[in-house]
């Protein structure tokens, strides 16, 4: 996982984004972290929410950015804008990329030249983008029956998201809808796996397609098997489920290049997924030979103790993901 991640980060500082297993930014992307201290490792594996370096009137706090950096952090994701700033209600592309721009010229400064790489939820186009191009939810572009359709959109949506100096898009969302109560069902293609499996493997071929951004397709795997419709559930799913009607597109997504993939926040037969080497070892890893870069949905390893309850402390809860996963 350390060399996905540092292949990830590195391309994103030369806004070129390719395979994650192409040889030469493979090799480097090794050496880069054969030659990284224990602390640097750390930082790199670390993702850190935007609202945490900006000052209340939400600008940049640069002291704050240089603190981070000084401490090898490697990521930062998300938007500021949960609520308008008097009559202004988001960030357009110029505004976003002077941003991004200046974490970026901290971080590289601070850290012997590494890069930290951004990543945001452009789910239905470059949403937290004002200006950008927005289109209807996952729901409506399964209802279009349209794999073109779907593959234009994610260009658009690389183009838009790109051009606010953002490489990493957290999506496809490879869902497939099970339970009209789950509060995410909106965001699915399609209760049919075949028709998830065909427009999100057009989607990513869409989302990468420029070769500046990088599609990361979530959430591995079973997310939307909930039975009572919670966002945080143990799914009780046997082997054949599993493997005919939830993995078809997210093999198809790998197989069309997506170069990133997040997990999820249940629990599949009492294991939490973020935890689990037979979901992410043995089946992600192994069996379908995903060599890219593997994250966690948000704040999933703390909640191994905050909800999940295996885990003590969030030292214990760190320890269990990284010697399990």
């Amino acid at each position: 996982m350390w060399t996905s991640w540092v292949t990830a980060a590195s391309l994103a500082a030369t806004a070129t984004l390719v395979v994650a297993n192409d040889d030469a930014y493979s090799a480097k992307a090794q050496a880069i972290v054969d030659s990284f201290s224990t602390a640097q490792v750390i930082g790199q594996m670390t993702q850190v929410d935007i609202s945490t370096i900006m000052n209340k009137d939400n600008t940049l706090n640069e002291d704050y950015v240089r603190a981070y950096a000084q401490q090898y952090v490697g990521s930062y994701l998300n938007t500021i804008w949960d609520e308008p700033l008097g009559e202004k209600y988001g960030w357009n592309a110029t505004e976003w990329r002077a941003v991004v721009s200046r974490i970026q010229e901290i971080t590289m400064e601070e850290n012997g030249g590494h890069p930290m790489i951004y990543g945001l939820d452009s789910v239905h186009g470059a949403n937290y983008v004002t200006g950008a191009v927005i289109f209807g939810q996952q729901i409506n572009s399964g209802a279009s029956f349209n794999p073109d359709l779907v593959h234009k959109a994610g260009q658009i949506t690389a183009r838009d998201t790109q051009a606010a100096g953002i490489p990493w898009i957290f999506g496809p969302i490879l869902e497939i809808s099970q339970n009209p109560l789950w509060s995410r069902t909106y965001e699915t293609f399609s209760e049919d796996p075949h028709l998830v499996t065909v427009l999100g493997e057009a989607l990513v071929r869409g989302l990468q397609s420029y070769n500046q951004t990088g599609a990361c397709m979530k959430h591995f795997i079973g997310y939307s098997k909930t039975p009572t419709g919670h966002d945080r559930d143990n799914v009780i799913m046997d082997d054949f489920d599993l493997l005919n009607y939830f993995l078809p597109p997210f093999k198809a997504a790998m197989d069309a290049g997506a170069m990133s993939v997040m997990e999820n926040y249940i629990s599949i037969n009492g294991e939490p997924v973020i935890a689990s080497p037979r979901i992410l070892n043995d089946l992600l890893r192994s069996d379908l030979g995903f060599d890219g870069l593997l994250v966690s949905d948000w704040a999933e390893i703390n909640n191994l103790k905050d909800w999940h309850r295996v885990a003590e402390t969030y030292e214990d809860a760190v320890r269990l993901s990284l010697t399990h996963t």
